[in-house]
């Protein structure tokens, strides 16, 4: 795993981590976030996704999968975040992210049984709201960006869709094949902010206005990025399901770049320059 910022910032996803004997540790300049358990994260094996090179990232909840502070709420996630000295991220400052995501059996929930999984997310930490955050929603069966935290500073109800600004990919076409997402922001709090999200080359969401509201740096410097599975509407599942498990979920994330440019991050765009996979 290495990493490069001189306007562009790579984060591998190999080297000498591949191995099994390592393979349930965050790759470097990232921690395990509330995943105590080994299936939780892990590098692929021979046969399993990989959208360029040789290796993706493996993520994988099972029913009441809680760690930490989620016990109690409850919650669960497979997740991992990045480190404080990691954190490129600043407030009303200009970045661009790049990955592949591929799900591998992540149901379309109906809205009364919804645990509407994030499978991606920007905070400032700690009890603070996502920044905005990918969900997967039941009623429109689709993976949605959410404003949190300026929705929830801001009263955001259901004329506003409580915070849901954008519809990206619908669900079942992310089942059992890779997608591509390039992402551009600049996290502002103020009516100059701006979130672009692309969705295999295609313009999908094209918000402006603020992102942010909670601005405290206690714990970081700037937006932090994590990626995994997080379910947090676990008390919706079990009033209509009772004691039944909840369903195991899987997904993949292979090429995720942080950068100051489009051409730095975007998978279609490296693969076709010829620009080497970021194993």
């Amino acid at each position: 795993m290495r990493s490069l910022w001189s306007f562009v910032l790579v984060f591998t996803l190999g080297g000498a981590l591949a191995s099994e004997a390592l393979a349930d540790r965050a790759p470097r300049g990232y921690q395990l976030n509330e995943t105590p358990h080994k299936h939780g994260f892990r590098y692929t094996k021979s046969g399993e996704p990989v959208r360029r090179g040789s290796l993706a990232e493996r993520f994988e909840v099972r029913s009441d999968d809680c760690g930490g502070s989620d016990c109690r709420a409850p919650r669960y996630r497979s997740e991992i975040r990045l480190s404080k000295s990691r954190t490129k991220a600043r407030i009303g400052q200009d970045i661009w992210y790049g990955w592949s995501y591929f799900n591998e059996n992540i149901p379309a929930f109906p809205d009364n049984v919804n645990l509407m999984p994030v499978v991606g997310q920007w905070k400032m930490g700690s009890d603070a709201p996502p920044i905005f955050k990918l969900t997967y929603h039941g009623g429109r069966r689709a993976i949605e960006v959410q404003l949190d935290d300026v929705a929830r500073a801001n009263g955001w109800g259901k004329a506003q869709r409580y915070g849901h600004v954008c519809t990206l990919v619908g669900l079942n076409s992310t089942k059992g094949r890779w997608t591509d997402f390039v992402v551009n922001t600049n996290f502002s709090t103020k009516g100059d902010g701006y979130l672009r999200i692309w969705v295999n080359g295609k313009l999908k969401c094209n918000y402006k206005g603020p992102l942010v509201a909670t601005t405290s740096k206690r714990l970081y410097p700037g937006p932090n990025h994590r990626r995994g599975i997080f379910v947090s509407f676990t008390k919706r599942w079990d009033k209509v399901k009772g004691n039944a498990p909840k369903p195991t979920m899987v997904a993949y994330y292979d090429e995720f770049l942080v950068g100051r440019t489009r051409e730095e991050v975007d998978t279609r765009l490296r693969e076709k320059g010829g620009l080497p996979a970021k194993d």
